[in-house]
């Protein structure tokens, strides 16, 4: 089945920069961008952090291992040696343990603590709407090709174009 993206438009790339005063004071600038477009196995998730005398690096799909089948490998089509394989051949990494490489264990145990000790969690329905307000305040300064400052009213009513259906790159 096609999609017409003339008539469905949709986000094929995304990316914003957040620069912002951190409690002590100093500038701190954030970038982030998405992209439908990577094809591979597993869930990539991926950041830098880099400062005056330092840098980190973290690629979920790198570290644990990977796997390379060659054209010669015989076997069915379809018969898939790795979960979420996308492929027959090629390069291919391989997470021995996908739910505590993507966080999701430590996650659950976080909540499930909180919950039982009666403790709020970090991330609260403010925390959630203060992220949201971060992504449309994103889709605000696209439109307009400019920045845009925070707190700014105009966000309670936005709505995106792409999601007006006004939006057509």
């Amino acid at each position: 089945m096609e999609v017409d993206y003339t008539r469905a438009p949709a986000e094929d790339y995304a990316t914003a920069r957040i620069e912002f005063r951190t409690p002590s004071g100093n500038k701190a600038m954030v970038e982030a961008s998405t992209s439908w477009c990577f094809v591979g196995a597993g869930l990539r998730l991926t950041f830098e952090v880099l400062g005056p005398e330092y840098m980190l690096a973290i690629n979920t799909l790198r570290g644990e291992g990977e796997i390379f089948f060659s054209r010669a490998v015989q076997g069915a089509a379809g018969e898939d040696l790795v979960e979420k394989q996308n492929a027959e051949q090629g390069l291919m990494p391989y997470l021995a343990d996908e739910a505590h490489a993507y966080g999701y264990i430590a996650e659950n145990r976080y909540f499930t603590e909180c919950f039982l000790a009666g403790e709020t969690p970090f991330c609260t329905l403010e925390y959630g709407a203060r992220i949201t307000e971060l992504l449309m305040a994103a889709y605000l300064s696209a439109e307009r090709g400019a920045t845009v400052s925070l707190p700014c009213p105009e966000l309670e009513t936005f709505v995106p174009a792409v999601a007006r259906g006004a939006w057509r790159g």
